[in-house]
């Protein structure tokens, strides 16, 4: 009866000695297993940040895809008076005169040819410089349907039509684009390309702790 008794008391205290055990085991390998993952996560991000460096041919490549982009728009309503009168031999004829007012509307567009971009990164100074070409006039287009007569006087003997004046509109889209350049055109369109850079570059790369530097030359 009594070593029944001590075997009865002994078996429970083995069966917690194993348990012990086990749990024991159980949390050891478990944090080891956790360990190696943690391991493998810093390991995955060390690659990655490494992964990811600044290549000027790639910003090249993702600056040229812009393609010739509009960067600044000018409008305008060009009135003009159109007089014709009949000559012979370079003298003018009298009371052979007509005269017309009209108006149209036209649009000047200037931009970039991001085809022609140019980057060069430089870890040793920290700048990365963008070389652009220069702003240039992209369209230059009238809207036919905004012609306006204003005031007609035509001649018996010297007939014009509003037709008469087409061909004249190369030659006054050359001045309007001449009075854009010379109200700020092009440098807005500059102004603008700038930005544009900045931002596209600072949304797809980490450059954080670079300067961007974009500069105009002639393309080459």
């Amino acid at each position: 009866m009594k070593k029944i008794l001590i075997k009865a008391a002994v078996l429970p205290a083995f069966l917690l000695i194993c348990w012990g055990i086990f749990l024991g085991t159980k949390y050891y390998y478990g944090r080891q297993v956790r360990t190696v993952e943690v391991i493998k996560e810093v390991n995955t991000c060390q690659v990655t940040e490494k992964e990811i460096q600044l290549s000027g041919e790639t910003m090249r490549y993702e600056l040229a895809g812009i393609g010739k982009l509009s960067t600044a728009e000018y409008t305008y309503t060009h009135v003009e008076q159109f007089e014709s009168a009949r000559e012979i031999q370079g003298y003018r004829l009298p009371f052979t005169s007509s005269t017309f007012l009209y108006s149209y509307d036209g649009t000047i567009t200037a931009g970039i040819d991001f085809t022609r971009i140019q980057v060069d990164i430089s870890d040793r100074t920290g700048r990365i410089t963008v070389i652009l070409p220069e702003a240039e006039i992209l369209t230059s287009e009238v809207d036919q349907d905004s012609f306006e007569l204003y005031d007609e006087k035509n001649n018996i003997f010297n007939p014009i039509h509003v037709s008469d004046v087409s061909a004249s509109f190369a030659k006054l889209k050359t001045a309007e684009e001449q009075k854009a350049v010379e109200k700020g055109l092009l440098d807005t369109a500059r102004a603008n390309a700038v930005m544009l850079v900045k931002n596209f570059i600072h949304a797809a790369w980490p450059v954080d702790g670079y300067r961007i530097e974009v500069i105009f030359a002639p393309y080459e």
